[in-house]
């Protein structure tokens, strides 16, 4: 009996879920396999160039079929060496088109692997093709069932395009998690800023910094400085950094005292360059504001520095002062360097590290001294 709209409309929603937790895979494959009347249900990627095959997420197999499939049985698979040309995205392909089931049945692929698991009869529903590889929803019937037919078609046609949302909201939700785990691994404290200045992301070098409110602190989702001057200047430079068009005037960085003495926070900020495009209502950060604490920088060797990027030593020298934590009046001064000077060094470094502001050569540098 073909699945009923509201039916469909449930397994869509299950595959949604499954982009933000894949362990509800197996549940999608579960309702699709019943309401497709399947055995075995898998979704799975084909390394065509490589000749193999990955079951990514299983029904209807035992966990030693899909490792023996995985590990050998991929790589005899027929259908996939005869079919490689069909597999267009969004293209649904039965099993007489890819391989002649007289052939099949003399094949080791049918004898050692499918029929011993009950699905020997395919439906592939192609949710991705890029370059060698396809990620493919396919369907198994036991020997004895019915093949499937063009009537089975329609519901995998309605299913593929949510499959494919579906993979591109997990990969990018992967990305993101693999970018957090990599700011959250830097001892530069790094905020993102949305449009009002509201923070909408810390790290937790950042959340280390503000729960000790020994100098900066979080008000009303506003990241604030307790001295009162650093404030007036801190304010200009995150207004600057989300409104870069506006005629503000704008320190390159702040210093922001604290009451310990502990030697001051160094702020910088800067437009964010957008890569990504967000997920519908999600707030879109449009800035990136790095915290430099001196007490927990280890410093990176100029020597290494040097070797790296190319730099001159006193190119070397102003990067190291720069990454400390001072502006780039004070490490003139610091360097007996005159302002003017130091500004063509910068420029220099910059270009040399492929960098485009001191925001960007400060996480540089935190990075070296992990």
């Amino acid at each position: 009996m073909p699945a009923t709209e509201s039916e469909l409309m449930r397994l869509v929603l299950v595959a949604h879920e499954a982009a933000a937790e894949p362990s509800v895979w197996p549940k999608f494959l579960a309702d699709f396999a019943r309401l497709m009347g399947a055995d075995i249900t898998m979704i799975q990627r084909h390394h065509l160039s490589q000749h193999r095959s990955a079951a990514l997420a299983t029904f209807g197999m035992s966990q030693r079929f899909t490792d023996s499939y995985n590990n050998y049985y991929s790589r005899v698979n027929v259908w996939r060496e005869h079919g490689r040309h069909l597999y267009v995205t969004r293209r649904i392909v039965l099993d007489p088109e890819m391989y002649p089931r007289a052939l099949l049945k003399r094949s080791e692929f049918y004898n050692d692997c499918l029929l011993p698991n009950g699905g020997t009869h395919s439906m592939a529903g192609v949710i991705t093709r890029k370059g060698d590889e396809a990620l493919v929803l396919t369907a198994l019937r036991h020997d004895n069932k019915e093949a499937w037919k063009e009537h089975d078609r329609p519901m995998v046609v309605t299913l593929l395009p949510h499959l494919a949302r579906a993979q591109a909201t997990e990969e990018r939700l992967h990305l993101l998690e693999a970018g957090e785990t990599v700011l959250n691994a830097l001892n530069v404290g790094v905020v993102l800023l949305a449009a009002d200045g509201r923070v909408i992301f810390c790290n937790r070098t950042t959340e280390s910094i503000l729960h000790a409110a020994d100098g900066l602190s979080l008000r009303h989702e506003r990241i604030a400085a307790s001295d009162s001057g650093a404030e007036a200047s801190l304010q200009r430079l995150l207004q600057y950094a989300m409104a870069p068009g506006e005629s503000i005037e704008c320190p390159p960085g702040v210093l922001v005292p604290r009451s310990q003495l502990r030697r001051p926070y160094y702020v910088t900020a800067a437009p964010l360059r957008r890569t990504l495009r967000p997920f519908l209502g999600m707030t879109t950060p449009v800035a990136v504001v790095l915290i430099t604490d001196p007490e927990r920088r280890r410093p990176v060797a100029m020597e290494t520095l040097r070797h790296a990027y190319g730099l001159t030593p006193r190119e070397a020298m102003l990067a190291l002062t720069l990454g400390e934590g001072h502006t780039l009046e004070q490490a003139a001064e610091r360097l007996t360097m005159r302002y003017e000077t130091a500004r063509t060094h910068l420029r220099r470094i910059l270009s040399k590290t492929q960098t485009s502001r001191q925001a960007e050569l400060v996480m540089l540098l935190e990075r070296m001294s992990q």
